[in-house]
C-alpha cells in the first residue's frame, strides 16, 4: 500500500529531526550546566575564572559523550 510506505517515510523523517534537535539541546544544556556550576563554585571559593573554565570543559565533554551515545544507539536501531 502506498499510504503505509508514506507514513513510514514520514516517521523516519520525524525520528531524524528528533535526533538532530536532541543532540543540539544536549550540547547546549550540558554547556550551560557546566558554566553555572563553575560560576557558582568560583563565587563561593573565590577562584574565578578557573573552576568556571574547568566545568565548561567538563560540560562540553559530557555533551559530546551524550551525543555519541545517542548516535550509537540510533545506528544500532537502524542496523536491525
Amino acid at each position: 500500500m502506498p499510504h503505509d510506505n508514506d507514513s513510514k517515510d514520514r516517521y523516519n523523517a520525524y525520528k531524524k529531526l528528533y535526533i538532530v534537535w536532541s543532540v543540539g539541546i544536549q550540547l547546549v544544556v550540558s554547556l550551560l550546566v557546566g558554566f553555572g556550576m563553575g560560576l557558582a563554585l568560583d563565587r563561593w571559593l573565590d577562584t574565578a575564572p578557573w573552576l568556571m573554565l574547568l566545568f565548561i570543559g567538563l560540560g562540553v565533554a559530557a555533551g559530546f559523550l551524550n551525543v555519541y551515545k545517542t548516535l550509537v544507539k540510533d545506528e544500532l536501531e537502524n542496523s536491525k
